[in-house]
This record gives C-alpha cells, structure tokens and sequence, in this order.
C-alpha cells in the first residue's frame, strides 16, 4: 500500500462522522407509566415535570427538589407532597372516575369504561373531559381544586386502587402559572410498591 493512500485513510474514517447532525434535546414526557418503591430511596419518588424519579444523592443525603410526590418515605402506606420549599402542592381525589362507552350496534367488540384521566383537560377555567364521540363536558369535581393553595407543609394521603388524582402545583417567584397532573393508582401493593398512570393535564 503506497504512502499517500496510508495518510489519506484517517480523513476517509473521521470524516463521515464530522456529517453526523447533532441530537437536540428531548422534551420530557407528557405522561406515562410508573412504580414507586416504598424502599428505594430514589424510586420512592417522582418528578411530573421530568417524568423521572424525583430523588437525587448529593453530598451524601437524598435531595428532593425536583420531586412532588413521595411513596412510603415520609409515612408508611402514604403518599407524601408539599415537602418542597417555595413549592405548593395540592392532591384531589377524584374517586373511581370513568366515563361509560356508548353502545353501538355496529360495534365489534365489547367496551368497557375508561378513565376520565385520558382526556381530562383545563381551559383556564374549569375542567373538562371528552365522553364518547368526542363530545366535551364539564368536570365540576376537578374545579374544586382551584380553590387557595395550601400553605407550604408536609401532607399525606392514602392511595386507593383504581382512583383518579388530580395535582395542582405551583412555584413561589416563577412565572409559570398553576401546573397541573393527574394519576389513577392502577396497581399497590400496600407499603411496598405502588404503579400510577400519569399525564400532564393539557390547556384546551
């Protein structure tokens, strides 16, 4: 192999990377499926913002800034929110909220009740969902949610199987307006584990 084609061969193996276009950033998730461990100091918690566990070791200690809610830390069998500084939080329960199938004739297969969560939505006013055919309607359980914030403190809840939450966050000093989630418990194991559906309740 002569010399010039020796010195050509690195340009040939770098240069189809220098094409490779740069990855941007990905937008966190908007909703998902998640397991919070009663015992792990990290999966115990969660962030809605990020979709991520809201645990993070700095300094040798767990630092919960990110998080909004806790599972089986704070209180054994609880759900534990408004532990952050300058950060309210307030948890509604909505109850076992599902919004029954319309029968069709021509239908093929047998329906069954769907969790208002799916297509739960905030108008700037008041809460909504859409039943079958797309039609809107108004959700006036959620609304009373909307009412004063709580003062910043510790508060815990009892999880229920099958039951729809309604969480409303706010920042002190940051102009992002009132945030909100929502999560159904679809699987506990009582103080071990506990699975939640979440979304980001979307501005419609």
């Amino acid at each position: 192999m002569s010399s010039t084609l020796l010195r050509l061969l690195p340009v040939l193996v770098v240069a189809p990377l220098a094409l490779l276009p740069e990855s941007e950033p990905q937008a966190p998730p908007r909703e998902g499926l998640v397991t919070l461990y009663a015992h792990d100091d990290l999966a115990s918690s969660f962030d809605f913002r990020s979709g991520t566990a809201g645990g993070r070791v700095v300094d040798g200690e767990v630092r919960l800034a990110g998080a909004q809610l806790v599972y089986g830390a704070f209180l054994r069998d609880q759900l534990s929110f408004g532990f952050v500084r300058n950060e309210r939080v307030e948890v509604f329960d909505l109850g076992d909220a599902r919004v029954a199938p319309q029968v069709r004739a021509r239908d093929q297969a047998a329906e069954f009740p769907v969790s208002v969560l799916h297509t739960l939505a905030f108008d700037g006013a008041r809460f909504t969902y859409l039943g079958p055919g797309g039609d809107v309607h108004a959700f006036e359980p959620a609304d009373r949610i909307l009412g004063s914030l709580p003062p910043e403190e510790l508060r815990h809840l009892q999880p229920q199987l099958g039951h729809t939450y309604l969480l409303r966050l706010h920042h002190e000093g940051v102009g992002l307006g009132d945030e909100f989630f929502a999560f159904e418990v679809v699987d506990l194991e009582p103080a071990r584990r506990l699975t939640m559906r979440w979304t980001a309740v979307p501005r419609r």
